[in-house]
C-alpha cells in the first residue's frame, strides 16, 4: 500500500480520521470511568462505538463544511 501525504488525502477522509481520533479519546475516558472493572469485551465494544461515531461525525462535519459550488 502506497503512503499518501496528509495534504493529498480527500478532505472527507481527513475529517473522518480526526473524528475517529477524537471519538476514541472520548471512549477511552468512558471506559476508564464506567467499564474499568468490566470485561474486556465491554471495553472493546465501547472503544469500537467511539471509533465509529467519531468517524461518522467527522464525515458529517466534512460534508456540512464543504464549499458549495
Amino acid at each position: 500500500m502506497a503512503l499518501v501525504k496528509w495534504s493529498e488525502r480527500p478532505r472527507a477522509h481527513r475529517w473522518a480520521i480526526l473524528g475517529a481520533f477524537v471519538g476514541m479519546a472520548i471512549a477511552a475516558v468512558v471506559v476508564f470511568e464506567y467499564a474499568f472493572y468490566g470485561s474486556t469485551l465491554d471495553r472493546y465494544l465501547i472503544m469500537m462505538v467511539g471509533l465509529l461515531i467519531g468517524g461518522g461525525a467527522g464525515l458529517l462535519l466534512a460534508s456540512l463544511t464543504a464549499r458549495r459550488a
